[in-house]
């Protein structure tokens, strides 16, 4: 009996990659990211990638590309040649971070492949939990896709139940993507705070990021501060918040002399899969450590600051 080939996938966004692990769609992928935790041919390098450089550094040489219009990865087009994928996914939000949709859809003509490109581009939570559908639907799988839905939305669910019954205030925060300098958080991840049952006064909904004026978050006074950055570890991460914090101003206020400043992981933050919903039961835990605990499998994504 003839078993069917199964579909080749190239995962080109550590989001994708994190989907499909979800999905139980591992078995699918034959080459990913520099940055997924999946033992498969890498397709996607970082030019700065394990450079150890400052939060700083990193800006300054992301603003460059980004005036250059230039990417800090590139793509192995003699892997991607080889392996000719069925399908691959990739994304448009941010093509200096990131590989561009561009970028790829170039490589593809170039080598005259016929692969199926899904660009993966949210916005909102909502979006991203259309996304896993596009992915499942792309991978021949539209019941995996359901079933994952409906898992992620109960656990959604039962946070936002147990923040009515209780009748508990929303709490005041700042969430920030990047330490030096400032970022507000934005896309996804007010939606994230929001039924985690916070709400932070300089969150861009649905836009990107960008650098806040300290006398904001001075006048704001938030009762949490969380710190998440997108591609950095957590030790290099606390690092960079202890240079944010030497700040005479930070120690005024009530989040730093309340000892409620958190570093959290930038995975379930900054990367748009279903991972998501655990960063939303991190925040959940962190807001309202009397309803929620932080679960096992999250005790290695934060760091709280003494």
């Amino acid at each position: 009996m003839h078993m069917p080939e199964l579909l080749k996938v190239c995962s080109c966004l550590p989001a994708a990659t994190n989907i499909l692990v979800s999905l139980g769609l591992s078995d699918l992928i034959v080459a990913a990211t520099f940055e997924c935790p999946i033992d498969r041919p890498i397709i996607i390098h970082s030019s700065i990638h394990d450079k150890n450089l400052s939060a700083s550094e990193i800006n300054n040489l992301i603003s460059i590309h980004k005036k250059e219009n230039t990417t800090v990865n590139s793509i192995d087009e003699e892997l991607l040649l080889n392996i000719s994928p069925d399908v691959l996914f990739t994304q448009a939000i941010c093509n200096v971070c990131q590989i561009g949709e561009g970028d790829v859809v170039d490589a593809l003509v170039k080598h005259n492949l016929n692969t199926k490109v899904y660009s993966l581009n949210p916005k909102s939570l909502e979006d991203v939990l259309e996304d896993i559908i596009t992915v499942a639907n792309a991978c021949d799988n539209p019941d995996k896709g359901g079933k994952l839905i409906s898992s992620l939305r109960k656990e959604m669910n039962d946070i936002k139940v147990t923040l009515e019954e209780q009748q508990r205030a929303v709490v005041n925060c700042s969430f920030f993507e990047w330490m030096d300098p400032i970022f507000n958080c934005g896309h996804w991840i007010p939606d994230q705070l929001k039924i985690a049952g916070g709400k932070d006064a300089l969150e861009n909904p649905y836009g990107y990021s960008y650098p806040v004026d300290v006398k904001k978050i001075e006048g704001y006074d938030p009762e949490v501060l969380i710190f998440s950055a997108c591609g950095m570890s957590l030790e290099q991460s606390l690092i960079e918040v202890e240079k944010v914090l030497d700040n005479p101003f930070w120690k005024e206020l009530s989040a730093y002399q309340n000892k409620n400043i958190w570093i959290v992981d930038g995975n379930l933050f900054t990367q748009p899969g279903p991972d998501l919903i655990k960063g939303i039961q991190l925040l959940s835990a962190i807001f309202n450590p009397d309803l929620f605990i932080i679960s096992d499998e999250l005790k290695n994504f934060y760091i709280q600051y003494e």
